[in-house]
C-alpha cells in the first residue's frame, strides 16, 4: 500500500488532562506585583499558582452568586407570604373565561 491508500486512523477526542494550557497575560503597576509576589511567597507556592488560584476562586463565587438570588430574610419572609395572596387580574379572568379546545 503506498501512502495515499493506508487506511487512516480514526481521530481521537483530546482528554481534558491533555488539553493544552492557556495563556493568560495581565499588565498590573510595580505595586500589584510586588502584592502578588509577596503573598505568593507566604503561601509558599509560585506567582503563577497564586494568580490561578486566585482567578479561579474569584470566577467560581461569579457564577455561583449568578445562580443564587440574595436578599434579606425579612424580605424573603414577605416575599413566601405574598404568594399565598391573591392578586386582583381581570386579564387573567377574561383568559379562563374562553373556551377551552381539547385535542387527543
Amino acid at each position: 500500500m503506498t501512502a495515499a491508500t493506508k487506511p487512516r486512523a480514526k481521530a481521537s477526542k483530546p482528554s481534558p488532562k491533555s488539553r493544552a494550557k492557556a495563556r493568560l497575560e495581565a499588565r498590573i503597576d510595580a505595586d500589584l506585583d510586588d502584592l502578588i509576589i509577596q503573598a505568593a511567597d507566604r503561601l509558599n507556592v509560585t506567582k503563577t499558582m497564586f494568580v490561578t488560584d486566585a482567578v479561579r476562586e474569584a470566577a467560581l463565587k461569579v457564577i455561583a452568586r449568578a445562580d443564587v438570588t440574595m436578599m434579606a430574610p425579612e424580605v424573603f419572609d414577605q416575599m413566601i407570604a405574598s404568594l399565598d395572596i391573591a392578586d386582583d387580574s381581570p386579564e387573567l379572568e377574561d383568559l379562563a373565561a374562553l373556551p377551552r379546545h381539547i385535542t387527543p
